[in-house]
């Protein structure tokens, strides 16, 4: 397989993962908060899960010359952008619409989020001209996700030719051991780090929420590779006489993540065991410790969840903390502990990054010849770390510049930027 396909492959795959957790997201952050119906929400990610479930088909056909599947490839790329572009307006709405009605006595604008969902009829009486728009968008929207769907049908595209479907409920898990070479964070990671470890030599500091680090960011910004480089650095381990690492995802189960953490702390089995066995152990493990817990990739707001998910950590000794990194803000307040937002990488950092991953050199002083087209690459990244490591990946070894320059130009690297959350 060509590298240029590779990418391709790789990236609508990677973006429909983007479009799974801004709809996850504005379900649980939006409607959810307002008691907005999220119908529109699961019927756009049923009508995603459908086409995405053939991706891997559509590529290997596409390889194959076929010109219809591939133009079908184009109008899901194209689509995929319209629909984060109407998400992150939506978004944005939303927030602007909560801090207006908060700051006022009249629920007049409030009304813009239920009728923009069709749940207040009587608006449609007196039709806001920029939520005719949306509801435009929206229908627009939708028609074309039915006219994917149908097409896929008669291209006689297959489902899940390759394990790479339902990305809502299959996340790689993270591990917490860190990325060979680490760009760009060097003010982040000192910072936090001396948050670290300064509360934790305080004889003072109690356990509570302040001793909580959230560390947020859209995904691919690298708030794992940034949560790894403080999990493993010497003076951590030296302060901390316990440390777990659990990769949380979007499955928020109490019990999974108790053990999960108990395993990590003692590094024995705990089969068999019911949830009060593993906490009442785990309360004995971290019984008048220090200790260091990292919970990657959180989405739970639930607060009776964390509540009961924090019941052992009272154990603890003075100067405990819990880092917690995610991409859903609503997730922060739910402690009361403030955000340690995470910023895109500078284009020289993520030129750097892709450069390690491709040449194995953190510049292109040995390949002048690939520099100029490299940086560009570089750009498309627009940031994003996850992005430079993939491309850096799939361009490994390769030293032919006319291959670089065809994957420069394949359209598949306009993605469109993320927006900060």
């Amino acid at each position: 397989m060509a590298i240029g396909e590779i990418v391709l492959g790789s990236f609508l795959a990677s973006f429909f993962q983007v479009l799974f957790d801004k709809l996850t997201s504005l379900t649980l952050g939006y409607a959810q908060q307002e008691g907005i119906s999220t119908t529109l929400f699961e019927k756009w990610k049923g009508m995603l899960v459908t086409i995405n479930a053939v991706l891997a088909d559509a590529e290997d056909k596409q390889l194959s010359g076929n010109p219809l599947v591939k133009l079908w490839l184009d109008d899901v790329r194209d689509l995929a952008y319209d629909m984060e572009d109407l998400l992150d307006e939506f978004a944005i709405k939303a927030a602007q619409v909560e801090s207006e009605a908060k700051s006022s006595t009249s629920r007049g604008m409030e009304k813009w989020k239920f009728s923009f969902f069709g749940q207040d009829k009587s608006s449609r009486l007196n039709p806001n001209p920029h939520l005719l728009v949306f509801e435009t968008k929206v229908q627009e929207i939708i028609g074309r996700l039915k006219a994917i769907v149908t097409t896929k049908d008669h291209l006689s595209l297959r489902e899940n030719v390759v394990d790479r479907s339902n990305y809502t409920n299959k996340r790689v898990p993270t591990t917490s051991l860190p990325e060979p070479w680490f760009f760009g964070r060097e003010k982040e990671e000192a910072e936090i780090l001396e948050l670290l470890i300064s509360e934790a030599k305080n004889s003072d500091a109690v356990l509570s929420i302040l001793n909580i680090v959230p560390i947020v960011g859209m995904g691919g910004v690298g708030k794992t590779a940034l949560a790894q480089q403080l999990y493993n650095d010497a003076r951590v381990k030296s302060c901390f006489e316990r440390r777990a690492w659990v990769c949380v995802s979007d499955v928020f189960y109490v019990f999974d993540i108790t053990k999960a953490i108990l395993q990590s702390i003692t590094g024995l089995s705990c089969e068999g065991e019911d949830l009060n066995e593993l906490q009442v152990k785990l309360k004995d493990s971290l019984y008048g410790k220090k200790f260091l817990v990292v919970l990657d990739d959180v989405w739970n707001e639930d607060y009776g969840k964390w509540t009961e998910l924090f019941k052992p950590f009272e154990a603890g000794a003075k100067g405990s903390k819990i880092i917690v990194t995610t991409r859903n803000l609503p997730v922060v307040p739910m402690r009361g502990a403030l955000p340690y937002p995470l910023e895109e990488l500078s284009l020289d950092n993520c030129t750097s990054l892709l450069a390690f991953h491709a040449l194995g050199a953190t510049n292109f002083e040995s390949h002048p010849d690939l520099e100029a087209t490299g940086k560009k690459l570089a750009e498309k990244c627009k940031g994003l770390p996850l992005a430079a490591k993939m491309l850096g990946v799939a361009l490994c070894n390769e030293r032919n510049p006319d291959k670089w320059e065809a994957i420069l130009n394949n359209k598949i690297w306009d993605l469109p930027k993320g927006k900060k959350r």
